[in-house]
């Protein structure tokens, strides 16, 4: 219970801190983004290096640095890419892809290893890439608006919850064994449930009309799944490199990157989704 309740405040003043400068200021979010960008990068790396124990070689040392250039560079290249659709889908395209392919290869087991490819393909694509898009998602619709960020975040957030509670209390059969025993299937139908129910209420009642109550649904369900497919990915960094937690820097979740692991993973999806729904409609 003491667990719950730790890790219940430490996820309030998480929140907090990301919803408060959403809807206080757009570049006070972007900046915000920019620092948590910085601690998952590190966090990231600092992962990565355990696999050879060489965070600190001559090697690992210009990857690392280049990891954190390609940030800005990848921050500018993506905005400037928004004055053209073609670009902004080929960006989206490359990200998704190496997220699919991050996705299989965990549930096949059989395509790589994570630790061969390292942050010299899945930093840059991954986490870089998919850090920048979640927070140049206010402005999917090319005029900045929170409501689409915290609608994101709520789902994610009520699916992890949900999955949370279900998984501890009625959790008997595991939904990937070999990479994260305590993640049940009986969790995870809990997560993508409340996260439909949400996506529904806010169809009713969100001040929005962004989207069709089916399209906020396929939103509610995508998100949840993604969003467990991208804990189940960080885990399987976590198992290779041999350690609990991504850092330490939130009492009862570990790391920013354990907290931000679903965000991270699902964000290129429904930022994609989104303008597909946007250019149907």
């Amino acid at each position: 219970m003491k667990e719950f309740y730790t890790r219940s405040l430490t996820a309030i003043i998480y929140a907090s801190a990301i919803l408060f400068p959403l809807f206080i200021d757009e570049y006070l979010f972007y900046f915000i983004g920019f620092i948590c960008s910085l601690i998952l990068v590190f966090e990231f790396i600092k992962l990565i290096a355990n696999y050879n124990h060489q965070f600190f070689s001559i090697d690992s040392g210009k990857s690392n640095l280049i990891l954190y250039l390609t940030f800005p560079l990848y921050t500018s290249l993506f905005i400037l890419s928004r004055n053209c659709e073609f670009l902004e889908y080929l960006f989206l395209l490359i990200i998704v892809l190496t997220n699919i392919l991050l996705g299989v290869s965990l549930l096949k087991n059989k395509l790589f290893s994570f630790s061969i490819l390292k942050n010299r393909f899945i930093g840059h694509f991954y986490l870089v890439g998919s850090l920048v898009i979640f927070f140049s998602m206010p402005n999917v619709f090319n005029t900045y608006n929170p409501l689409v960020v915290y609608s994101f975040l709520a789902l994610i957030w009520i699916s992890d919850s949900a999955a949370y509670v279900f998984g501890v209390n009625f959790g008997k059969r595991p939904l990937l064994k070999s990479v994260s025993p305590k993640k049940s299937m009986e969790g995870f139908v809990g997560g993508i449930i409340f996260s439909i129910i949400l996506s529904i209420l806010f169809y009713k009642y969100l001040n929005t009309e962004f989207f069709t109550l089916t399209q906020w649904v396929v939103l509610g369900l995508l998100t949840s799944c993604l969003g467990a497919l991208g804990d189940l990915v960080q885990s399987q960094f976590k198992r290779e490199a041999g350690v609990k937690d991504s850092g330490k820097w939130l009492p009862g979740h570990g790391g920013l990157y354990d907290r931000m692991d679903s965000i991270i993973f699902a964000a290129p999806f429904i930022y994609l989704t989104i303008k597909i729904f946007s250019y149907v409609s």
